[in-house]
C-alpha cells in the first residue's frame, strides 16, 4: 500500500466523524445559520492567509523543482482564493475586513507554520496534506448530496470544491507525499502519519468551532 492509503486508513473514522459535524450538515441542506456561516468564512480566509505562508515554506526547503514549483503554486492559490473571499464573501455578508482568529484556528495555523519551518519535509508535507484532501472529500460529498430543485443558499461555495482545478491540486500533493515517503525510514513515515491524523483532528476542530462560534474564554 502507499503511504497515503495507509494514513487514509488511520483517519478514516475521524473523517466520517467530520462529515456527521453539525456545521457540515447543515450546510449540506441549506439550512446553516447565516452568522455561523460568516464567522467560518472569516476564519477561513485568515487560515488560507496563514495556510499560503506554511506552503511557501514547504516550497522554498523541496529540492526537486517540479515539486517545489508545485508548492509554490499551492501557495499562490491559497493566496489567491484568501483575496477572493475578501472581494467576494467579505462585501456580500458583511464581514468586517480586520479578522481575529478563534482559539481554534490560531492552534491550527501555528501548527502548521511549526511543522513548515521545523519539522523534516517529509513531515511538513504531511501535515499540510489534510487540508487538501479532506476538504475535497468534504466538498465532493457535499456536493453529492445536493438536488437540482434545491435552492442551497450556500451553493456558489459548495460548487467551489467540486472544480477540476481543485481536485488536480490535490492529486498532485498526495503524490508529492507519496512520493517523499517511498524514501523515507519506517520511523519518518510514522511521524508522516502521526502529522496527517494531527492536521485531520484539527480540521474537525475547525468546522466544530465555527458551529460553535468560538470565542476566547477570557
Amino acid at each position: 500500500m502507499k503511504w497515503s492509503e495507509q494514513t487514509w486508513e488511520r483517519v478514516n473514522l475521524i473523517y466520517n466523524q467530520i462529515l456527521e459535524l453539525p456545521f457540515n450538515q447543515e450546510l449540506s441542506n441549506g439550512t446553516l445559520d447565516q452568522e455561523k456561516f460568516k464567522f467560518y468564512m472569516a476564519q477561513d480566509a485568515y487560515y488560507l492567509g496563514e495556510f499560503g505562508k506554511a506552503l511557501s515554506t514547504i516550497s522554498g526547503r523541496l529540492k526537486d523543482l517540479d515539486q517545489v514549483l508545485a508548492f509554490s503554486q499551492f501557495a499562490s492559490g491559497a493566496i489567491v482564493v484568501e483575496r477572493a473571499l475578501h472581494e467576494g464573501y467579505f462585501k456580500t455578508l458583511g464581514i468586517p475586513e480586520e479578522v481575529q482568529p478563534s482559539p481554534t484556528c490560531l492552534l491550527y495555523t501555528n501548527y502548521l507554520l511549526s511543522q513548515a519551518a521545523y519539522s523534516n519535509i517529509e513531515v511538513a508535507v504531511a501535515a499540510v496534506l489534510p487540508c487538501f484532501w479532506i476538504y475535497k472529500k468534504v466538498g465532493d460529498y457535499i456536493y453529492s448530496q445536493q438536488e437540482a430543485e434545491n435552492l442551497n443558499p450556500y451553493k456558489n461555495w459548495i460548487d467551489t470544491y467540486a472544480g477540476e482545478d481543485f481536485a488536480n491540486s490535490v492529486n498532485q500533493a498526495i503524490n508529492i507525499a507519496d512520493d517523499l515517503a517511498a524514501k523515507a525510514s519506517d520511523s519518518l513515515k510514522s511521524q508522516m502519519h502521526d502529522a496527517f491524523e494531527m492536521a485531520t483532528k484539527l480540521e474537525w476542530m475547525f468546522w466544530d468551532s465555527a458551529y460553535k462560534q468560538e470565542k476566547w474564554a477570557i
